[in-house]
């Protein structure tokens, strides 16, 4: 048997001489999720490098546990679908504050179910719908939701809004790809290589698939609906401006945790409400 923390080392140094980002913490996790806490028996350690063998490849470790957290939940997460990022976070928080007692959210690019069903589980007084143009992602969001038996969630295959016309919403969240072609060849092999391109890149500098959500949150949004858009720095104006020609009111954009101009948001005033 090999002690956890030896290995922790070992694994380590491997990661860190491909380049991986945090090798410690990924090493830390590996060995912890198969180990248990316990000695690291024989079989574990083979288990532990094999899988360490796919991480040395670039394969993000979310992928290798088939898991990632988000919020208060463990997710589902395969390649279909993108690993949920601690930012989004922020935008699940924001519907959560602002949903009025039992309204309605919409979630555009579903994928995992992140925001819907963080949403879903803190506000359980609230309907919520997630899209998604993915089959395969709205399996997994689906298994995601069955495993938290979040019956508030309805998950809809939809091309954004399309499937959902006939109905108004609380809060539009939306975190689409934005990620522009050129961007897309100089990211990371954990991204580039492994996660899906349908749900990272979109054409015109990223913004047509915003531009296309922004037209319609006049006719998505009841009288004082809140819409919500992730995004890059760089297309915070753009789409700040989309959401002014739209009609929203008090249009802003918001920062990350570090700093970085990442979401942009605003208000459907009651006479502006589409009939």
């Amino acid at each position: 048997m090999t002690g956890q923390s030896e290995l922790i080392t070992e694994l380590a140094a491997q990661f860190r001489s491909v380049g991986i980002e945090s090798p410690e913490c990924d090493a830390r996790i590996l060995v912890e999720e198969v180990a248990r806490g316990g000695a690291v028996t024989a079989e574990a350690g083979q288990k532990i490098r094999q899988l360490a063998g796919r991480r040395l490849r670039r394969e993000p470790l979310q992928y290798i546990l088939g898991k990632a957290w988000f919020m208060e939940l463990e997710l589902e997460v395969t390649p279909a679908v993108l690993i949920p990022r601690p930012e989004t976070e922020l935008l699940a928080e924001e519907a959560i504050k602002r949903l009025p007692h039992g309204g309605a959210l919409l979630d555009l690019g579903t994928g995992s179910g992140a925001i819907a069903l963080s949403v879903a589980q803190a506000r359980p007084d609230c309907r919520v719908t997630g899209v998604d143009l993915s089959q395969d992602a709205l399996s997994v969001a689906r298994r995601n939701r069955d495993r938290y038996i979040l019956k508030n969630v309805e998950l809809i295959l939809s091309d954004l809004d399309a499937a959902v016309t006939s109905r108004r919403f609380d809060f539009v969240a939306a975190n689409l790809p934005y990620v522009t072609e050129e961007e897309y060849s100089a990211l990371s092999p954990e991204v580039h290589d492994f996660e899906p391109v349908m749900a990272l890149t979109a054409p015109e500098a990223g913004l047509a698939l915003m531009r296309r959500a922004a037209a319609r949150l006049p006719m998505l949004l009841n009288a004082g609906g809140v819409a919500m858009f992730e995004l890059a720095p760089a297309q915070a104006a753009p789409v700040k401006a989309m959401f002014e020609a739209a009609g929203l009111s008090r249009v802003e954009i918001r920062r990350d945790l570090c700093g970085r101009d990442r979401f942009v948001a605003g208000q459907i005033e009651v006479s502006k409400a589409s009939n």
